[in-house]
């Protein structure tokens, strides 16, 4: 009778187990069947959607966070980032055209750690990105267009510019601390890989690299601290000694 008894108990426990997963399964699929599949970034949520043209960015140099130009202006977040949810030291407002963002550099284990460094966490679009003032973090703008930006980098940074546009009327960088700066070409482009830079402002100090020897710079302005370096062109440096 005993066995009886706990044959019906363990099979009732496996019907509700499997009626679980089933019911996960359908809200899952009712979730997918929603999302808009046209759109590269499905998996990721939208948590602002307000217009800027400047950012203000602190922290995430623990992570990877991407700029792309679009004509909708947004802030999405990987849906399966579980600690944002939790978090309520990530930030993100626009004012003044300015976006605002804050990225809490916090992990609670190396193994959180090492997962943060191979994603991409956080996705930002806007018609044009004009100027950008990061401090400790890991910033890159992908098939950027445009002609002209202005970067202020401080802290234990990289920035990354993948450009689709090979000509460059001004870039204007300020760096400080351990930042690093690139300037280079999308690696999937195909053809010419060299950047025409019409006239570099660039002002380095502290412990800084900018590296712009992916390209020629007709003319530019370097102010530089002994500790810090610039890469430039060979065609570069002859333009400069001219």
């Amino acid at each position: 009778m005993k066995t009886k008894i706990s044959t019906v108990i363990l099979t009732a426990l496996f019907a509700i187990m499997l009626l679980g997963v089933v019911v996960s399964d359908l809200a899952f699929k009712n979730v997918y069947d929603k999302v808009d599949k046209s759109d590269l970034y499905w998996n990721y949520n939208k948590v602002l959607e307000q217009p800027f043209k400047h950012l203000k960015l602190d922290g995430g140099n623990i992570t990877q966070i991407v700029f792309e130009q679009n004509k909708h202006a947004s802030v999405r977040v990987l849906n399966y980032w579980d600690a944002y949810q939790k978090d309520v030291t990530f930030k993100a407002y626009v004012k003044n055209d300015t976006l605002h963002l804050t990225f809490p550099n916090k992990y609670k284990n190396q193994g959180e750690k090492n997962w943060m460094q191979n994603r991409v966490l956080v996705r930002l679009f806007a018609p044009r990105l004009l100027s950008i003032d990061a401090n400790n973090t890991n910033f890159e703008l992908q098939k950027l267009r445009q002609a002209n930006i202005s970067v202020n980098v401080k802290g234990k940074s990289r920035l990354e510019v993948e450009s689709y546009n090979n000509s460059f009327d001004t870039i204007k960088v300020a760096q400080a601390d351990s930042s690093q700066v690139l300037f280079e070409m999308a690696p999937e482009l195909k053809g010419s890989k060299n950047i025409h830079f019409g006239y570099v402002s660039a002002t380095l100090n502290d412990y800084t690299i900018l590296d712009i020897g992916h390209g020629f710079a007709e003319k530019a302005i370097l102010n530089i601290a002994d500790s810090s370096a610039v890469i430039l062109s060979g065609k570069s440096l002859r333009a400069m000694h001219q």
